[in-house]
């Protein structure tokens, strides 16, 4: 069986902003740096040390899981693959700019279809991408890391579980928090959701009892 983590990046200041930053390479913030630190060790608690961790080379998912590789001794690889979306002519944009500016296609992206404008990231493209080098970063590994974005590992795990990618069911994952799923042969399950340092803790305390 193949474990895997997929944890989106600490904050940014961007994030803090509402900004939208897709393709756009904006470092972690120092709340960001904080939650990425504290999750390595969470994560390295919890799972022990991974056979391998991959990450999006865009900044604020490398920085995150760099984190990890200090703790665990293991290099992240970064793969091109795992890169946000892009967002084309929103990006840098705050939501309420965007709603005011493009109030339809707004509309289309909050019912999980692809906005009609310039260089947005189709959702089957950048699933399939996404699903690809998870794949293959999971070959013949017992457990495997990735750092990726909120977007990409959506619809990474929506590809990997065969799911519509174009489906709204798992949801956003908040910043410095990880899905994991399961790998056994072809077959992808979802074992854990939405987990962060303070459920991890939680569940710690339920075990004990």
């Amino acid at each position: 069986m193949t474990v895997l983590v997929l944890m989106r990046h600490g904050r940014t200041g961007y994030n803090a902003e509402g900004r939208l930053q897709g393709s756009l390479d904006v470092p972690l913030g120092e709340e960001g740096r904080l939650q990425a630190r504290e999750a390595a060790g969470v994560l390295h608690g919890t799972y022990g040390t991974p056979d391998r961790i991959v990450c999006s080379p865009l900044l604020r998912a490398a920085d995150t899981a760099a984190e990890l590789s200090a703790l665990t001794g293991v290099p992240a690889r970064p793969d091109a693959r795992l890169t946000q979306r892009s967002y084309g002519e929103w990006e840098g944009l705050t939501l309420d700019e965007v709603r005011e500016r493009w109030p339809r296609e707004y509309d289309r992206r909050h019912q999980g279809l692809d906005p009609r404008i310039e260089g947005w990231g189709k959702a089957t493209d950048v699933a399939a991408r996404v699903a690809e080098g998870l794949a293959e970063a999971c070959e013949g590994a017992r457990l495997v890391v990735a750092v990726s974005h909120g977007s990409a590992i959506m619809l990474g795990s929506l590809a990997l579980l065969g799911l519509d990618v174009h489906s709204t069911v798992l949801g956003k994952l908040p910043h410095a928090h990880w899905n994991v799923l399961e790998s056994t042969g072809d077959r992808w399950s979802v074992a854990r959701y939405g987990l962060s340092i303070a459920s991890s803790l939680v569940d710690e305390s339920a075990d004990a009892d």
